[in-house]
C-alpha cells in the first residue's frame, strides 16, 4: 500500500472512531461528511445527512441567521471554539436539542474550502453543573434562614419577654379600669412569643451534622415542643444511602413546615411521619386532626412553601383531608 493511502487509510479510521462528531461542509454549508459519532449524536443515517444544509442541525430558532454567521467565519478563516458554556445546541431528528461545544476550523481539499466542525456532547456536564448550582442554592439557603431563625430568637423573643414581664408587672400597680387591658396585652405579646417560636422551629437549619436518620430524628423531637406529643416515625433504611445533599437539604425544611402547620392549624393529638425511597424520595405527614376543607387545599398555611420546595426539585406536593378524619400530607420528589 502507497504511504499516502495508508496514512488517508489511518486518519479515516480515526476520525470514524473518534468520541466526537464531526462534519464537514462545503463553503456553500453543504454536508459532504459526517462520522459516526455525529449520526449517533442527531439521529440521522450517514447517507440521509450527506447533501443536506448543515442547518438541519441548527435549532429551528436559529437556522435564519445561520448562513450569515457561517459567511462570516469564511471571512475570518479563524478557527474557534464554541458553546463551552451550553449556549450552543444540536438539533436532533425528533427536534429535541442536545447542549454541545463546536470546533470550528477550515481545510482545503480538491473541492476547495471546507469547513469542518467537532461536535462534543455536554449534555451531561450541563446536568452535573445545573445540580451543583442547585446544591449551592439550596445550602445558602439554609444558611440565611438559619441567620433569620437566630435573629429572631436572639433578639425579638428576647424583647418580647422583657416587654411581657414589665407589661405583667403593671397588674399590679395600675386601676382595675385597666387591668383588663394590661391582661389582653400580655396575652397577645404570649401569643406573638408562641408564633415566633413556631417559625424559629420552621426556620431551624437543615445543615446539622450527623446521620440522616439522626436528622429526621432531632426535627420531630423539635416538633415535640410545639405539638405538645410525640409524632410516630417511620424511615426507610435505604434512604440513608440513596437520597442526595442538595434533596436533603429541601426535605429537613419541608418536614420542619410541614410539622410545623400541624402544631398551627391541625389541633392534632397523634402523627405519623413516614420517609420512603423507592423510585422517588416520599414522605407523608397523617394527622389526626380537624382535617382540611375541599376549598382549602393549597391555600395559606405554609402550603405554598412546601409546594415551592416540591416543584423546584421536579417532584409534587399534596395535602388533603383523610377518610377516617385529619389530614394527610403527600410530598414526593426524584433521586
Amino acid at each position: 500500500m502507497e504511504p499516502i493511502a495508508l496514512t488517508e487509510k489511518l486518519a479515516r479510521a480515526v476520525i470514524e472512531q473518534s468520541p466526537d462528531g464531526l462534519v464537514i461542509c462545503d463553503q456553500h454549508g453543504v454536508i459532504t461528511y459526517v462520522n459516526d459519532e455525529l449520526s449517533s449524536m442527531s439521529g440521522y443515517g450517514a447517507n440521509e445527512l450527506i447533501g443536506q444544509r448543515v442547518e438541519v442541525l441548527v435549532p429551528l430558532d436559529a437556522t435564519a441567521r445561520h448562513p450569515d454567521l457561517r459567511g462570516e467565519f469564511l471571512q475570518t478563516n479563524a478557527s474557534r471554539p464554541m458553546g463551552p458554556s451550553g449556549d450552543v445546541r444540536l438539533r436532533h431528528r425528533d427536534g429535541t436539542e442536545l447542549a454541545v461545544a463546536v470546533a470550528l476550523s477550515t481545510i482545503h481539499d480538491a473541492s476547495g474550502r471546507s469547513v469542518v466542525a467537532s461536535v462534543r456532547d455536554i449534555s451531561e456536564r450541563m446536568d452535573q453543573e445545573r445540580r451543583l448550582q442547585i446544591s449551592n442554592e439550596a445550602l445558602a439557603l439554609a444558611a440565611e434562614r438559619e441567620r433569620i431563625a437566630r435573629d429572631l430568637h436572639d433578639t425579638v423573643l428576647q424583647h418580647l419577654f422583657a416587654l411581657g414581664l414589665e407589661m405583667q408587672s403593671l397588674e399590679m400597680i395600675v386601676d382595675n379600669s385597666l387591668t383588663a387591658r394590661v391582661t389582653s396585652a400580655v396575652d397577645q405579646i404570649d401569643h406573638a412569643i408562641r408564633e415566633i417560636r413556631t417559625t424559629v422551629f420552621t426556620l431551624g437549619s437543615a445543615q446539622r451534622h450527623g446521620s440522616f436518620g439522626q436528622e429526621i430524628q432531632d426535627i420531630v423531637r423539635q416538633a415535640t415542643r410545639v405539638l405538645g406529643f410525640s409524632p410516630r416515625l417511620v424511615i426507610d433504611g435505604a434512604a440513608e444511602l440513596l437520597v442526595p445533599l442538595a434533596v436533603r437539604v429541601e426535605l429537613f425544611a419541608a418536614l420542619r413546615e410541614a410539622l410545623g402547620n400541624v402544631a398551627r392549624h391541625a389541633h392534632a393529638t397523634e402523627a405519623l411521619v413516614e420517609i420512603r425511597v423507592e423510585q422517588d424520595l416520599m414522605v407523608t405527614v397523617d394527622d389526626n386532626g380537624v382535617g382540611i376543607a375541599d376549598n382549602s387545599l393549597g391555600k395559606g398555611n405554609g402550603l405554598g412553601n412546601l409546594a415551592a420546595r416540591a416543584t423546584g426539585l421536579g417532584g409534587t406536593f399534596d395535602i388533603r383531608a383523610r377518610a377516617t378524619g385529619g389530614t394527610r400530607l403527600s410530598w414526593c420528589v426524584p433521586v
